[in-house]
């Protein structure tokens, strides 16, 4: 081979070595567990309006639900061209843990019809999939490692066939989505909110539902306004918070308290500015370490409630015995004030928000009290 040949073989072999190297970078590519080394996913960002989800829809909002009645009220209304009434619960899905048997995972029921017209064009497909049994977004069945066709297992030896994997926004962030009539029997019944297609102007729209509903405060949502278009929008979906921070079993929905074992392995306790000694998710230690600090370099300490933070058990709180899961129960979220205080000053929010954490008064289901790790965009 001449020296001109073998030249050109050697710069080629280079060249293939690089590519499958950068290419094997981009396929790891993610957030590292800075105690394992182990890489963790990370999840786009967008907004459901980048996925042309829900156009045109407006999400209607009231605290504690809405009943069936309220539900006919808003249907029959001259201004509404279309509705779907979203129903939300926790499935029981079999942890295999005898002392912690139950997984909560957050789940939709939806009349399929009703629901595929509300999501647009990818409601197509939706369809089918909710014929076929139980929805599971992407990031839903990457927790649980199912595929259509596959089975999800419940707790009293039920099961449910999966119809289908679709994009976390389809499913407004839940981890699954049920038809109406598999969602009542398995408790998933409770109106949570309402998309709505306006027949007309939206604000004409927004107008009749507040008649509508005339002893209750009614708060709409239109999917450019947050990240999951959803009645929770101010915080992360419960299969974000597990995607990032991990999932633990619980004794039972009626009282979730999280194993202990996963507790003792994914919380620390740490010395931060301010606060002082705090027990949180070790992955959010850090940023609330960095924010209070961020506190005191204005010296804006004197406007943190030291002991509320602490009365409302730091970062960690367990179960409170309703069917639903409290973000503390990650350990990553706290009370910087107590109960009837007025709201915190804009600079603390401010610098909490460029540390990652959401404040509570911003929220659709106001917390004014409540801090949240969301990350970027808080």
């Amino acid at each position: 081979m001449s020296a001109r040949l073998r030249a050109l073989v050697i710069l080629a072999s280079l060249l293939v070595a690089t590519v499958g190297t950068a290419l094997l970078l981009v396929a790891s590519s993610g957030s590292v567990d800075p105690r394992s080394g182990r890489r963790g996913i990370q999840v786009a960002e967008s907004k459901a309006v980048d996925l042309a989800l829900f156009k045109g829809e407006v999400l209607a909002w009231a605290a504690g639900g809405l009943s069936t009645t309220e539900v006919r009220r808003v249907r029959d209304s001259s201004k509404v061209a279309g509705i779907s009434a979203v129903r939300s619960g926790l499935l029981p899905v079999a942890s295999g843990k005898r002392a912690y048997p139950v997984i909560p995972v957050e789940t939709m029921s939806v009349d399929p019809d009703a629901y595929a017209a509300a999501v647009g064009r990818a409601g197509t497909e939706l369809l089918g999939k909710l014929r076929g049994g139980v929805v599971l977004s992407r990031t839903g069945a990457s927790l649980r490692k199912l595929r259509r066709g596959g089975h999800l297992l419940l707790t009293g030896h039920r099961s449910l066939t999966v119809g289908g994997v679709v994009d976390d926004r389809v499913l407004g962030g839940y981890e699954a989505a049920l038809d109406l009539e598999r969602g009542r029997r398995l408790g998933i019944d409770h109106v949570s909110y309402l998309l709505l297609l306006p027949r007309g102007p939206r604000d004409a729209l927004e107008t009749a539902v507040r008649g509508l509903l005339h002893d209750r405060k009614v708060s709409f949502r239109h999917p450019d306004q947050g990240r999951w278009f959803r009645a929770g929008d101010g915080t992360l979906p419960l299969a974000q918070a597990k995607l990032r921070f991990g999932e633990f079993a619980v004794t039972s929905l009626a009282s979730p308290v999280p194993d202990p074992h996963w507790v003792q392995a994914n919380f620390a306790a740490h010395s931060v500015p301010v606060l002082g000694q705090v027990r949180c998710h070790w992955a959010v230690i850090a940023d609330l370490a960095a924010a209070m600090a961020d506190v005191r370099r204005q010296h804006l300490e004197g406007l943190i409630d030291v002991a509320a933070f602490h009365r409302g058990g730091g970062c960690l709180r367990a179960g409170s015995g309703q069917a639903r899961l409290s973000a503390q129960a990650w350990g990553i979220a706290f009370d910087l004030q107590g109960a009837g205080a007025p709201a915190p000053d804009r600079r603390v929010v401010a610098a909490l928000a460029r540390h990652g954490f959401t404040w509570g008064g911003r929220w659709l289901q106001r917390a004014p009290s409540r801090f949240e790790w969301v990350g970027g965009g808080a």
